[in-house]
């Protein structure tokens, strides 16, 4: 097995482009996964990944989390947030705690550990923070105002974090529907007749996890070193 450089934490790794892309990481480098559930992570340690449990809607329970991971496996060098709660309904029927665990999940916890990834304690200097949104953000629909709401304060964050972080990058992926466990749970709205339309409007097609998690290795890595503030839309060219 090859030397491995670095260590990436990514948090949300129990399913889709988290866990996608720590089977790809692991290959060259240190990675710590992050979710709630342990026993899906524990898939991952064949591949030398070291799980943590951590429920990320629990604040509290982040930087000891964190705190672990470093002392394990080494300061942070990459620090990938894919965590992440849909909840599609029409805001005037969202009840008040709908709203809160949302936010909990795609806004609070990413800024927690945004502000973890500004400690040298924490992190390298050439760490990266890279962030998963959505063209949601920029995009918003019915049915998802909340969930757009969220992503669009993903990236304020990353901009505003490219500047107060520096020399440590802060990057965004805004990917477009992607056919993951958290889409398959809304069978009845994302169905045949949607990915028909939806291939046959995108110029490029659906794009895949795969083509997601391309984007996050390349912005992770030394040949971006350049590009802060930035937030990469992969899409296929559904956003046109």
């Amino acid at each position: 097995m090859p030397e491995r450089s670095g260590h990436a934490l990514i948090v949300g790794a129990s399913s889709g482009i988290g866990k996608a892309l720590a089977e790809r990481l692991a290959l060259r480098m240190s990675v710590t996964v992050m979710a709630r559930r342990l026993d899906r992570l524990r898939e991952l340690e064949p591949l030398g990944v070291s799980p943590v449990q951590c429920d990320v809607s629990d604040s509290a329970s982040i930087s000891p989390a964190v705190e672990a991971s470093v002392a394990e496996r080494g300061k942070i060098s990459s620090l990938v947030y894919c965590a992440g709660v849909q909840k599609i309904k029409p805001i005037r029927i969202l009840k008040p705690g709908e709203i809160r665990d949302l936010l909990a999940v795609n806004l609070e916890a990413p800024l927690v550990f945004a502000g973890l990834f500004t400690s040298k304690r924490v992190t390298t200097d050439d760490a990266v923070f890279c962030a998963v949104s959505s063209i949601a953000a920029s995009r918003p629909e019915p049915g998802i105002v909340a969930y757009s709401a969220s992503k669009a304060g993903i990236e304020a964050m990353v901009k505003g974090l490219a500047r107060e972080a520096a020399p440590r990058r802060a990057v965004a992926v805004s990917p477009g529907w992607l056919d993951t466990e958290m889409t398959q749970a809304y069978g009845n709205i994302y169905n045949a007749e949607f990915k028909d339309h939806l291939t046959k409007s995108a110029p490029l097609g659906i794009a895949t996890v795969g083509a997601v998690v391309e984007c996050i290795e390349f912005l992770i890595s030394p040949a971006a070193r350049f590009i802060t503030g930035e937030v990469v839309r992969v899409d296929g060219g559904a956003a046109l």
